[in-house]
This record gives structure tokens, C-alpha cells and sequence, in this order.
């Protein structure tokens, strides 16, 4: 069963530690898939103008040997579509690139702050391919570096999309426009270049059907996707609270015949209330006959690795820390220990 970290990597000066963080840290716990995400915090040689980080091909390479040494799957996570920058900022590529950005009218100076739905985060416009002339050579140059298989696409919190305001998106539907992309990344990744496809599941889930908020499951049709989509597609259900009607989209995703992977983050008693809910949709899966899997759990973590963040997970993954109350670092190790245990 999968047994999956995630952690955002940005700069070159965490590499050693980071090799030390798999080898010391994760790998004998059992941690097998390191899924770890640029933002995009990489520095491409394919497009140097949109480099946003100093960690390259000899910084990847060098994890990437490491945590196949420790016998760890490593996943780049790509930021698609939605997340193009955080807030009101946006990222190199639609900077340099306003052509792709789904509502180039946003102001600059909004609060950033405030976790509004009216707008969130900028999304490169659905309809425009041109954008994929910038997005699948980035995505090769990252995979051949770190020499993996695994490509993990992001898709979560898309609330830009759609727009009657976009002249290529007017009058599509929100469904529509979601799978499209899913399938044009997609058609790349898998069909031709071999790889296995992660994405978040959040936008496939109906939150009003499973009593979710609107992060965590979609408010606006999106969710009908769900159905457009090849069934291959690993899904990563991240989770964040304690829902007290449990998740059932975990469920439905192994009804429809999806692999899920379910996620939580920094709080050990909604990890364990998670992984109990998880495995009893396993097994009710499994009673009726579902197509799809539970294919294991993951624990994220939203600090950007730094030399001194990596030290303490090291620090508490060691001791075997079990902090039932902090949501911080000590919350996200205490996860990933439980979680690496209860997996056995």
C-alpha cells in the first residue's frame, strides 16, 4: 500500500538535507512515494524566463538517486490550471504570458488573505492550447530529471474557470472545460509518454452530495467531470477537518473506479479519523464489488522546505513523535507516523 509525504521544495540549499530527510527520515518508516512540488519553484532550462527557484536537474538528480536508493517513489507535483500563483500574484508564466491567464482584469492589490470564492487564485484559461507549449516541455525537463514515472498534476482548488468574461471560455460549462484539460494532460502524460497521472480530487467531488465545504468538494457542477475522465488517474482526496458524516466521495471515487489515495495534513486526530474512514470504505468497497482501490494515505505539509523545517522533521520522525494537539510541523511528523504505522 502507498505510503505518500508531500512536501514543497523551492531552493537548491535544502538538497543535502533533503537527501538526509529520505534517508534517515522517511525511508524507515516506510514512506514509499515522496511527492514533491514546484509551485513552480523550479529552475527550467527549457524556459530560464520562467524559472522561479534555484533547484534543477543536478539538485533532482541527486534526490532522485537517494530515493531510489531508500526504494521511495518521487512525484513531481506540476501545478495545472488552477493555482497559477497565489491570490492576486501570479506566476512567471502568466506574467510573462497574459495571453493564458483566465481573468487578466483581477487587480493587483487584493487581500491576500482573504480565502474568497468570488476569486481565489488566477487559472490559465481552459480554451487556450497554446499554453501547453510552455507546460509539457516544463513538465519533461522534471520528470527526466529526477528520472521517475510519476507525475502529479495538481488540478485542486480551480474556482477560475469558465469565465463569461473569457471570450475562448464564455459558454462552455464548468465540467466541460475541467475535463478537457484533465484529458489533454492526460493524453501527454500516459498515452504518450508512459507515465502513471496523480491529481487532487477535490473539484470531482459533490459537496453537497458529501456534505464537504467548498475546498475540500465543488459547489458548481464541476464535480460532473468526474465522468469524463479516464478511470487510471490516481486521485489524491486530500481532507483537512474532521467531517463528522465521514467522506464518503473516498467511496464513490473507488465506485467509479478510481485508484484514491486520501490525505490529510497536520493534525493527528483528523489523520486518524481519516485513515479509520478511508479503510471502512475500503472494505464496504469491497462488499459490493467496486471496481477502483484504496491504494494507500497521504500526509501533506504547505511549509516551503527549508534547511531548518527539514532538521525537525528529521528530529521528530526519529523520536517517533505523537502530538495529538499542535498543527505544525510536530502535527504533520505525528501524522506521518501514524499513518507509516497503521499501514503496516
Amino acid at each position: 500500500m502507498i505510503k505518500a509525504v508531500h512536501l514543497r521544495v523551492k531552493d537548491a540549499s535544502v538538497t543535502e538535507k533533503l537527501v538526509q530527510y529520505i534517508k534517515e527520515g522517511l525511508a524507515p518508516l516506510g514512506v514509499n512515494l515522496l511527492c514533491i512540488e514546484f509551485n513552480p519553484g523550479y529552475n527550467y532550462r527549457c524556459f530560464p524566463e520562467l524559472a522561479d527557484g534555484s533547484f534543477g536537474r543536478n539538485e533532482a538528480q541527486k534526490v532522485g538517486a537517494a530515493a531510489k536508493e531508500a526504494g521511495i517513489k518521487i512525484v513531481p507535483l506540476f501545478m495545472c490550471l488552477g493555482h497559477q500563483g497565489w491570490r492576486f500574484d501570479k506566476n512567471k508564466l502568466l506574467e510573462l504570458h497574459p495571453e493564458f491567464d483566465e481573468t487578466p482584469f483581477m487587480p493587483d492589490d487584493g487581500d491576500p488573505k482573504t480565502h474568497d470564492l468570488a476569486f481565489y487564485c488566477h487559472s490559465w484559461c481552459a480554451s487556450n492550447d497554446d499554453v501547453y507549449k510552455y507546460v509539457f516541455p516544463m513538465m519533461d525537463e522534471i520528470m527526466e530529471d529526477f528520472g521517475t514515472d510519476y507525475l502529479h498534476v495538481g488540478m485542486d482548488e480551480v474556482f477560475s474557470l469558465a469565465e463569461s468574461t473569457c471570450p475562448r471560455c464564455s459558454g462552455k460549462t464548468r465540467p466541460y472545460l475541467f475535463a478537457r484539460t484533465v484529458n489533454i494532460l492526460y493524453d501527454h502524460i500516459v498515452k504518450e509518454k508512459g507515465w502513471k497521472m496523480l491529481m487532487w480530487g477535490d473539484r470531482l467531488n459533490n459537496a453537497d452530495a458529501c456534505g464537504y465545504h467548498a475546498w475540500e468538494g465543488d459547489i458548481w457542477g464541476t464535480w460532473k467531470a468526474i465522468d469524463m475522465i479516464p478511470k487510471d488517474i490516481i486521485i489524491t482526496d486530500w481532507h483537512y477537518e474532521i467531517n463528522e458524516k465521514g467522506f464518503p466521495g473516498i467511496e464513490t471515487f473507488i465506485e467509479k473506479g478510481f485508484s484514491v489515495i486520501p490525505a490529510g495534513w497536520r493534525e493527528l486526530k483528523q489523520m486518524r479519523f481519516l485513515i479509520d474512514e478511508a479503510l471502512k470504505y475500503k472494505e464496504s468497497a469491497k462488499q459490493k464489488g467496486y471496481s477502483g482501490e484504496l491504494a494507500g494515505m497521504m500526509v501533506t505539509c504547505w511549509m516551503e522546505a527549508t534547511v531548518d523545517l527539514l532538521d525537525k522533521f528529521l528530529e521528530l520522525l526519529k523520536a517517533k513523535v505523537q502530538n495529538e494537539e499542535e498543527k505544525d510541523a510536530r502535527g504533520i511528523a505525528s501524522s506521518i507516523v501514524y499513518m507509516t504505522g497503521k499501514l503496516e
